[in-house]
């Protein structure tokens, strides 16, 4: 039952209640006269009535039932088209418009308006939500040309490889370069066909920095970008590492992770209950909360026993853990893997793994690290030698794991999926350590970092930032307290605004800023109002295209919208006096005989 319904039961329960009020009275009441009481009884429904009018006008018809809305780009004599025009910030000045500050005031101030149609370079953020109560037609410009996306490195740790991504548009024959604050070249290279590209460089000391993404067109400067870094100290992951043998892989892995800044416990067996490496510890539940990420091989697997149960239980609270192959898996290994979600289909043996022929650039650096090593003559390798890695020929992928890892022919060799609040992950490569001893060291960085980096536990009361955000527009700030913060690059603090379970956040100029919440500090860049145009544009023509209408209505048909109440609201007021007096007045009553002495 909706609200209007409602107040008009209450108002008839009301009047009937008045009516059989007014009866009872006339009967008991002496010289009542039956026309007062019929007056009585028309005025009841008649103040009603008004009453319910005047809370819910009746509809009239509104001509405006389309409304042109100019963004970013739109013509400045879009007027001349005919039509309700609005105008909002992005669009400036535009003749003959209507200014706005948002689609929601806009749509305010017309209720009728059922249909609108967007010209220039779609709705920005602010306006997404306002749009989706009515029909919206777009004609959209041509695409942007230059960098129409850019996805920054999340924080970082001193000594860390991060990554740059993102994608040009219409500009054949770019080239781009990522520049340190230094001014020197970190990396470099060209897009692939459909203009994305993914550029690497090495984190340095703690502290936040701008690199600069510079897009060449031939000679001439395409584009140019600010990609903001954070690198931090922060608690070393604790990693436990679990083998049932002794082996080269074992070594090398222990090496390599203590090596990336991995807090390394290993448990390595060599049969009759003796154990290598750390001090013995339990595989119970309280144990494991204190690690990050468990490292185990298959022959390890099948020998915790019910020790297994406790470990699954720590993963679904948020431990991470990756599985490794060994070699051929054991029927019940494998049947108890694929029970995680992992598909394994394929042949149980070992089978070459393709690996990408080193690059001119490695291959220099490693005929220079050879050169130089004290290497006899006859155990020096080749500049492009390739090892031969194998892998165990079954697939981790299947359809609750995401792929991770390819070889060079598209293989897939490490794949995860989530179980609970942690992550499994699956890891097909049977001797990687060979990597590390020619030369390809890069690899088998790439290789295990990517894996822990999908699993390990996340670290508690992370706050969730955008990527990419603008000084002047809306910022959403989620994973925050009701009393966080924000300071300004200029010191001062800023309140949020709380929406639900986030927080809004305007920037007015750009730069580093940061959110204190709780006992957390975390930086955050914001761009120039200005910058990358493109890539803004491509946003808002992109989220516009998405609301676009399929079937949009035939906005000529007058809609209807509420009319002015006040009318009733004063005939109303004037019933009611009216009823008022009338009761108390003695019309329509015998006037009482007066005796004579």
């Amino acid at each position: 039952m909706t609200m209007e319904r409602l107040i008009a039961g209450l108002l008839a329960l009301a009047v009937l209640v008045a009516a059989i009020r007014l009866i009872l009275w006339h009967r008991s009441a002496p010289g009542s006269r039956p026309l007062r009481l019929i007056a009585l009884l028309l005025l009841q429904p008649l103040c009603a009535t008004l009453l319910f009018l005047t809370l819910y006008p009746p509809p009239v018809a509104d001509g405006s039932a389309s409304l042109r809305i100019a963004t970013a780009g739109a013509s400045r004599l879009a007027a001349r088209q005919g039509g309700g025009l609005v105008a909002l910030p992005e669009a400036g000045t535009v003749q003959g418009a209507e200014a706005a500050p948002d689609l929601a005031t806009a749509l305010r101030r017309h209720p009728g308006a059922r249909q609108i149609s967007i010209l220039g370079e779609g709705l920005p953020p602010r306006d997404i939500d306002a749009a989706r109560g009515v029909q919206v037609s777009y004609d959209p410009p041509a695409p942007p040309t230059g960098l129409v996306s850019l996805t920054p490195p999340p924080a970082a740790a001193p000594g860390e490889a991060f990554t740059v991504g993102g994608q040009i548009a219409e500009l054949p024959g770019a080239s781009i370069a990522l520049i340190d604050p230094a001014g020197r070249i970190t990396d470099s290279g060209v897009p692939d066909r459909q203009g994305r590209f993914r550029l690497t460089g090495t984190a340095r000391a703690a502290g936040n920095s701008l690199f600069t993404l510079r897009i060449m067109s031939g000679k001439h400067l395409a584009a140019q970008a600010a990609v903001p870094l954070t690198v931090r100290d922060v608690k070393l992951p604790r990693l436990l590492l679990l083998a049932g043998a002794p082996g080269p892989e074992v070594k090398y892995l222990r090496r390599w992770a203590t090596d990336a800044g991995f807090d390394v416990t290993s448990r390595i067996s060599v049969g009759g209950g003796v154990l290598l490496g750390d001090a013995p510890i339990s595989i119970d539940t309280a144990t494991l909360r204190g690690f990050d990420a468990v490292l185990i091989d298959d022959r390890s697997w099948a020998g915790l026993g019910g020790q297994r149960n406790a470990l699954l239980a720590a993963v679904r609270d948020g431990l991470g853990l990756i599985l490794r192959a060994g070699g051929p898996l054991d029927g019940t290994t494998r049947a108890q893997w694929r029970g995680l979600g992992f598909a394994l289909s394929g042949n149980n043996v070992a089978a070459p793994l393709a690996l990408p022929k080193p690059a001119a650039a490695a291959m220099a650096r490693t005929r220079q690290g050879i050169a130089s090593a004290d290497v006899p003559d006859d155990m020096r390798l080749p500049a492009d030698f390739i090892p031969d890695v194998s892998r165990l020929a079954l697939s981790p992928a299947g359809d609750q794991a995401v792929t991770l890892l390819r070889d060079a022919s598209g293989t897939p060799i490490a794949a995860w999926r989530a179980a609970g609040l942690g992550r499994v992950a699956l890891f097909t490569g049977l001797d990687s350590y060979a990597l590390a001893l020619t030369g390809h060291g890069a690899l088998y960085d790439d290789w295990w970092r990517a894996l822990l980096r999908a699993v390990v536990r996340p670290a508690p009361g992370s706050a969730s930032l955008p990527g990419i955000s603008w000084a002047g527009e809306r910022l959403i700030l989620c994973g925050i307290g009701g009393d966080a913060q924000v300071e300004r690059p200029d010191g001062a603090g800023a309140a949020l605004q709380q929406v639900g379970a986030c927080a809004a956040f305007w920037p007015a100029t750009a730069g580093w800023h940061r959110l204190h919440d709780k006992d957390a500090v975390t930086p955050f860049y914001v761009q120039p109002a200005d910058a990358l145009p493109a890539m803004r544009a491509a946003r808002n023509r992109d989220a516009t295209l998405m609301l676009r209408s399929t079937a949009p209505r035939d906005a000529s048909v007058p809609f209807p919208t509420p009319g002015p109440a006040w009318p009733f609201a004063l005939a109303w007021l004037i019933a009611s006096a009216l009823l008022w007096w009338f009761e108390r007045s003695r019309l329509g009553r015998d006037q009482p005989t007066r005796s004579t002495m």
